[in-house]
C-alpha cells in the first residue's frame, strides 16, 4: 500500500509563487501547501467557520463597558484607541478581522464642527507603553470545543493608550471619516457602532443620519501582524475644538494561524 506522502506531496510557500502555464498537461506542477501542510484552494465557505471550527479564530471586548479614548484633535502617533501586539514566538501571525466600536456615551465639543477619524498603522515591536484598559484577559476562543482557549503571544490593549515611539512604521490607513458630528457641540449618538471589516469585500456605509443612532460600516484593507509586531487603530476628532466625553465599547476579531 502506498504511503500518503507518494500520492500527494508538495511545496510550502506562505508568499505567492510565480504564475505557472495554464492548462497545459505537459507540465507537472506541486500542489502548493501552507506552512500547516494543508493545501490552498478556493475555499466553499466565504465566512469565518472553518478557522473557528479549527480552534484558531478569537474575540475580545470589554462587555457592555464603555472606554474613553485620547481627544486629540490631530493624528499623534503614541496615542492609539487600540493596539494589538504578536509577542507569538511559534513564528505565528495575527490576522484582524474586525473591529466594532459601539457608542456607550456622546461625546461632546465646543463651536466647531467635525467628524471622527479613524487611521490603522502596523510596526515592528511592542509598541505599547502603558495606559488604556487591557483586554488580553478577555480573549475567548467562539469555538466552546477548542483546547486552546486563548493565543499565546497576544496582547489586546483599548482606551486612553501611551505608544511607544514610532519605528518602522507603515500606515496602511491614513484617514477615514467614521462619523460626522451630529452638531457644532455633540460629536456622536449613544448606540452608534463603527464597525471596521479588515479585507472586506463588502462595500462601506451609506448616507448617515445625522441625529440618530447609526450602524456604519467600513471597508478596511486587510491587516497581518506577524510575530514581534503591532498594529494601532487610532480614534482623532479633526476641526473640532475641546472633543471630550465619548465612551466606546470594543470588540474584536481576530485569527492566529
Amino acid at each position: 500500500m502506498l504511503s500518503p506522502q507518494a500520492l500527494l506531496r508538495g511545496l510550502v510557500q506562505r508568499a505567492l509563487p510565480g504564475a505557472i502555464n495554464p492548462d497545459t498537461p505537459n507540465i507537472d506542477v506541486a500542489f502548493r501547501l501552507a506552512s500547516y501542510g494543508e493545501l490552498y484552494n478556493q475555499p466553499l465557505v466565504r465566512k469565518a467557520h472553518n478557522l473557528a471550527d479549527e480552534g484558531s479564530y478569537y474575540t475580545t471586548n470589554n462587555a457592555q463597558t464603555g472606554i474613553a479614548s485620547a481627544y486629540n484633535t490631530a493624528f499623534t502617533a503614541t496615542a492609539p484607541f487600540l493596539l494589538v501586539y504578536n509577542g507569538n514566538t511559534a513564528g505565528q501571525r495575527v490576522y484582524l478581522d474586525y473591529l466594532a466600536l459601539v457608542a456607550i456615551a456622546a461625546g461632546a465639543c465646543t463651536t466647531t464642527a467635525g467628524y471622527i477619524a479613524g487611521a490603522l498603522v502596523v510596526d515592528t515591536g511592542n509598541r505599547y507603553s502603558s495606559g488604556g484598559t487591557n483586554l488580553t484577559a478577555n480573549i475567548v476562543n467562539p469555538n466552546y470545543a477548542a483546547t486552546t482557549t486563548t493565543p499565546a503571544g497576544v496582547s489586546v490593549y483599548a482606551g486612553a493608550i501611551t505608544a511607544t515611539a514610532a519605528s518602522a512604521a507603515r500606515t496602511i490607513v491614513g484617514v477615514r471619516n467614521l462619523r460626522p458630528n451630529v452638531s457644532t457641540t455633540v460629536i456622536n449618538v449613544v448606540g452608534d457602532m463603527n464597525l471596521i471589516n479588515f479585507g472586506s469585500v463588502e462595500g462601506a456605509t451609506g448616507t448617515i443620519v445625522i441625529a440618530n443612532a447609526n450602524i456604519m460600516p467600513q471597508a478596511f484593507p486587510p491587516v497581518v501582524v506577524p510575530p514581534q509586531s503591532s498594529a494601532l487603530f487610532y480614534l482623532t476628532y479633526p476641526v473640532m475644538s475641546a472633543p471630550s466625553a465619548a465612551t466606546f465599547a470594543p470588540e474584536l476579531g481576530f485569527w492566529v494561524r
